[in-house]
């Protein structure tokens, strides 16, 4: 220990330096001793997570038209060869391949040289046989004034016969002439008939001969499309030689079928609507609409009508019956010979209930739809589903209209557990009115078939 001296009295230096130094960090340690000791610390307790948020939807009530649909393709309704009707070298084209041309414009030119000869030719045999048909008739003339003639005779002798101032050779010979005369003109009247059937024949080969010099301009045989040619300029072709084709591509045909089921489910709605009048032995089918999709399009964007059902009735051999729509196709946007899909509308129902079908699920129990009761828990119903179409199905089993549905968010919002359930804004595919058999009965197998676990008709977008 270092003393120091100051005025007389000694200081520890040593003692002082460390009460002044420790004494403040004492009391601040001590503090925090109390306060740790005194204090609550964070709790351990287990607090349960906020419930989940679902979306929901409710059901809409709407009148919905029931379809037939089925898969059908198209066909022109007029398409013709385009064929050289006479022999000879192609020597002009007047046409591009695929532009549209009118019934009567020439395509092709076949050589004229020996057509046009042959014209020449018959010409000149048809004004031979005129003039020798005039010649003909001239000596007609002749053999009647012979006739006249000889029958004055005849008359003149058997009066003097008569008067037994002539005798019965002379009288012989006056018959023997007129007779003779007769049989002359007849002769003579008889070549008139013959030369004119001549006639005829030369006017006949000349009409031929004209109509094959017309063959060597070869026309369009309807309005249409003409497709590429199939014989070259300078090629020889034979009479009957496809040259082109010509398609009509409006209106146009679509051919389809239906079962024999569906076919009896048309008649009947048809006749419930309209009823058979008196003397009225069937519907009139022309009057069905028949709506027609391409593969590329969303809907059913063209609208014909039923223009014909095949009269042999149901195939037995298929159990379908063949019909036949038509459809204008002004704008030419329907090929023929494309594969597509149309539908016929059968009958309308009212006030049906609908639901997305992105709500419906599915388990080994059937298909049962994940309801918010009015305590926010979620509860299993069992869903009986009908039609289907656009994303909406048919709810032919109890549910009220405004009960709400679990659309996004079914795997937190499992049967029993509370959730916190908001107003689903997104879009709910429906974009008409409009409902499709066809779909619902495949839907239907579905139904049968599947066996998963909780699956939805539908794929949903979960978060």
């Amino acid at each position: 220990m270092r003393f120091r001296k100051s005025e007389g009295k000694a200081t520890d230096i040593s003692g002082n330096l460390s009460q002044q130094y420790w004494f403040p960090h004492c009391l601040w340690m001590l503090f925090l001793l109390v306060v740790g000791c005194g204090g609550s610390g964070p709790s351990n307790e287990y607090k349960a997570p906020p419930p989940p948020e679902v979306h929901y939807v409710t059901p809409v009530r709407k009148t919905v038209t029931l379809y037939i649909e089925e898969n059908g393709e198209t066909e022109a309704v007029e398409r013709a060869n385009v064929r050289a009707r006479v022999k000879g070298f192609l020597e002009e084209m007047h046409f591009t391949p695929g532009k549209e041309v009118k019934k009567g414009d020439i395509l092709y030119v076949i050589e004229k040289q020996e057509y046009a000869a042959a014209v020449a030719s018959a010409q000149a045999a048809v004004d031979a046989a005129k003039a020798s048909v005039e010649v003909a008739i001239a000596q007609v003339g002749v053999a009647q004034v012979e006739v006249s003639r000889t029958d004055q005779d005849f008359k003149r002798t058997q009066a003097l016969f008569d008067r037994q101032a002539s005798n019965q050779q002379e009288l012989d010979n006056a018959i023997a002439n007129r007779d003779a005369a007769i049989a002359s003109e007849k002769m003579a009247a008889a070549t008139v008939e013959s030369l004119k059937a001549e006639l005829q024949k030369a006017e006949a080969n000349l009409t031929q001969a004209q109509l094959d010099l017309d063959y060597t301009e070869v026309k369009a045989p309807i309005d249409g499309h003409i497709t590429k040619t199939d014989v070259k300029i300078g090629n020889l072709v034979e009479s009957g030689t496809v040259l082109a084709t010509v398609v009509s591509r409006s209106p146009l045909y679509a051919n389809f079928n239906i079962s024999d089921r569906q076919a009896l489910r048309l008649q009947k709605a048809r006749l419930e609507e309209q009823p058979l009048k008196e003397g009225q032995t069937g519907f009139d089918y022309r009057a069905v609409p028949v709506f027609l999709q391409r593969e590329i399009d969303t809907g059913f964007p063209f609208e014909g009508h039923i223009d014909y059902i095949s009269e042999e009735g149901v195939d037995q051999a298929t159990g379908t019956l063949a019909l036949r729509s038509i459809f204008e196709n002004k704008s030419g946007e329907i090929f023929p010979g494309l594969f597509v899909r149309v539908k016929v509308p059968v009958t309308k129902k009212e006030n049906t209930l609908l639901v997305p079908q992105l709500t419906v699920m599915r388990d080994r129990r059937g298909a049962y739809l994940l309801v918010i009761d009015g305590e926010d828990v979620v509860q299993r119903q069992p869903a009986n589903v009908g039609e289907t179409f656009d994303g909406l199905v048919e709810i032919l089993s109890e549910l009220n209209d405004d009960a709400r549905i679990i659309i996004d968010g079914s795997q937190r919002g499992r049967p029993g557990v509370k959730v916190r359930p908001e107003k689903w804004q997104g879009t709910v595919v429906a974009t008409s009115d409009d409902m499709s058999v066809e779909v619902a009965e495949e839907s239907d197998n579905a139904e049968e078939n599947d066996d998963a676990e909780g699956s939805p008709e539908t794929e949903s977008s979960d978060e």
